[in-house]
């Protein structure tokens, strides 16, 4: 292993052992050693705090707000093209500022239209097509859904021929294409071609066996079986996907929050059934349900409730539903996100308390904890319990019998000053078998990445 791959190495090893990733959430909470950590231990967030005219609105709202916004950019990504839902994402400018935006896209009920506004088939455009679209803003969390699309690159005398290539016949720069049963031939001549990091590609880098997308026009023969191409593009090559879906959006419940919320941090997250997912979609890297997510969080990571207003990460619980907005980080397989609506969270002036478990008492349905970070002192707060409480357990849904001295819980409910105790609506519990296994191996992190550090500076 050359240097410069070690090197990259520690960085990631670093980073996955480091607070941002998920294991710090756990490792943190040690009993024994001071905790320097985010206040969690709120007695509710109030509207000032948010950016709200005022707690009515936001508790009152019913909906989110939206307007209409039309916008032209880049096709720069295609989600999957037959389910009921995708993405597409879009490389704009405005305001002399270039952002890539994800694009949701209703399959059945937006309109996809070519540049001559005939009806198109989303499986036949190409990254690099010039688009129009014209979508619903969400203006609390920034979403766009799209209403219309226009394809100003699909012109009215091209046909989208997808399929795999069958034959590559290089003498007469020609390709055969197998798609729904019937075999085409393409003439390259004047194509433009892409195949994995060859940009711009020739017939001697397409493979038999490549899964292709083409634009294609009239040869002139009048034979329906031959065509003359204007673009190749390969996207897949066996297991190799040359153009992968990055950017996501998927809806999850959490199952594990970090104890300290400095960021940057990271959260657990359950994908959950979506119109997004299609079973046996190759490209689909972090969309089939019940599947963990990590879901990296930073200072530029947006943060919204439901219907109004900013969210904070120390209203976040275990057993939230969020929808999150973000991209598929390479290096550590991670969601960097980039907005994050917790459905879960909507009215203002809920408590949290945060704590050691010192006593658990399922007779009177109370658990008693010691507040962290323990620089606060030794306050103790009770947790009372109801029938309408619901309590994780490292991310599944148990009962106060489960819960036992040593856990961690972060509670969420309506805090009583003078009883010093909180009616929980909701318990996230971090048992300590689970704080103990993480610690473990981020220890193991750590010791490799040293290793590591040392033979480079050999």
């Amino acid at each position: 292993m050359n240097k410069l791959k070690k090197i990259m190495l520690v960085a990631v090893l670093c980073a996955v052992a480091s607070p941002m990733a998920a294991v710090r959430a756990e490792e943190a909470v040690d009993p024994t050693e001071s905790i320097v950590a985010t206040d969690q231990n709120s007695d509710g967030v109030t509207a000032a705090e948010i950016g709200a005219s005022s707690a009515e609105a936001v508790n009152n709202a019913a909906s989110e707000a939206t307007e209409v916004e039309a916008v032209t950019g880049t096709l720069i990504e295609i989600g999957n093209t037959t389910a009921e839902e995708t993405t597409v994402v879009v490389r704009v400018t405005q305001n002399g500022a270039t952002e890539d935006v994800t694009l949701e896209v209703p399959t059945a009920e937006a309109a996809l239209t070519t540049d001559s506004g005939a009806k198109a088939d989303l499986s036949d455009w190409i990254a690099g097509d010039q688009i129009t679209f014209t979508a619903k803003k969400f203006k609390n969390s920034g979403r766009l859904v799209a209403e219309r699309i226009r394809n100003r690159s699909f012109k009215g005398n091209q046909k989208g021929v997808n399929g795999w290539i069958k034959a590559v016949h290089a003498d007469k720069n020609e390709i055969d294409v197998e798609w729904a049963k019937n075999v085409y031939t393409l003439n390259l001549a004047e194509a433009k071609m892409v195949a994995g990091i060859k940009n711009p590609a020739a017939v001697g880098d397409l493979k038999v066996g490549d899964r292709i997308r083409c634009r294609v026009i009239e040869d002139g023969d009048k034979n329906p079986a031959t065509w003359k191409a204007k673009i190749v593009v390969v996207l897949r090559r066996g297991n190799d996907l040359f153009m992968r879906v990055t950017r996501w959006v998927v809806p999850a419940k959490i199952v594990s929050m970090p104890t300290d919320l400095s960021l940057p941090t990271t959260i657990e997250a359950e994908v959950q059934q979506s119109k997004f997912y299609q079973k046996g979609d190759v490209n689909n890297l972090v969309g089939e349900p019940g599947t963990k997510i990590y879901i990296d969080i930073s200072t530029s990571t947006q943060l919204v409730r439901r219907f109004l207003g900013k969210s904070l990460l120390s209203e976040f619980s275990v057993g939230d539903d969020v929808v999150v907005v973000g991209r598929r980080n390479e290096e550590t397989g991670h969601i960097d996100a980039k907005m994050i609506r917790n459905d879960s969270i909507q009215v203002l002036g809920v408590a949290r308390r945060t704590g050691l478990v010192t006593a658990v008492d399922p007779s009177a349905k109370t658990i008693s904890i010691r507040i962290l970070p323990v620089v606060r002192g030794q306050e103790t707060v009770t947790v009372r319990i109801t029938t309408a409480t619901k309590i994780f357990i490292d991310g599944k849904e148990m009962g106060l019998e489960d819960v036992t001295i040593g856990d961690v819980i972060k509670a969420k409910g309506v805090f009583n000053r003078s009883s010093r105790a909180i009616d929980a609506k909701v318990i996230g519990v971090t048992s300590k078998e689970r704080i103990f296994s993480i610690k473990e191996k981020a220890q193991t992190l750590r010791e490799k990445a040293g290793a590591l550090l040392k033979g480079i500076a050999k």
